[in-house]
């Protein structure tokens, strides 16, 4: 079997006349894709932001920290796009599945599978997000980011070298 990513052929198409929670919804995946500066402005000031399965070891996390690991991810990704493939809606939460594929700033490739839960409340401008359950593929998320750690510490080590060679 190889082990070669193949994302789901299904791809969500939104309703004709979205619901608020919804456009949100989409606006944020595509504010993902294009790596935005802004993307906290989807989230409320309540947020609790979980990814799961548990066995990652990741904290629970409120708006301001998710935040500054937003910050610190979306600059090692110098590309990323987040499909969606099914879109479930009740009241104030949607349900869905999506993979993503890109590649880090330093060449390792990304692919990864989602299935998220997300909670609305109304903000200030509208809908914003005030929980999340974000279950990853643990080992697709274990080996991306051992593999871009492995190839920053060797990026820098070549640096250094270049660096006392010319000294």
């Amino acid at each position: 079997m190889a082990d070669t990513f193949q994302p789901s052929s299904l791809v969500y198409t939104p309703p004709r006349h979205p619901s608020q929670n919804l456009r949100t919804l989409l606006a944020y995946v595509d504010a993902r894709n294009h790596l935005a500066p802004d993307i906290m402005k989807f989230f409320h000031a309540t947020l609790e932001h979980r990814y799961l399965p548990k066995s990652l070891g990741r904290p629970v996390l409120n708006r301001r920290q998710y935040g500054e690991y937003i910050s610190q991810l979306q600059p090692m990704f110098a590309s990323f796009r987040m499909t969606l493939h099914q879109v479930i809606e009740t009241g104030d939460t949607i349900v869905y599945h999506a993979t993503a594929v890109g590649e880090s700033s330093c060449g390792v490739p990304y692919d990864n599978e989602y299935m998220s839960t997300v909670q609305f409340v109304v903000g200030d401008y509208g809908p914003q997000i005030c929980y999340v359950k974000e279950y990853v593929d643990s080992k697709k998320t274990t080996e991306f980011f051992k593999e871009h750690r492995a190839r920053v510490a060797e990026n820098n080590r070549r640096r250094s070298q270049l660096v006392s060679q010319g000294s």
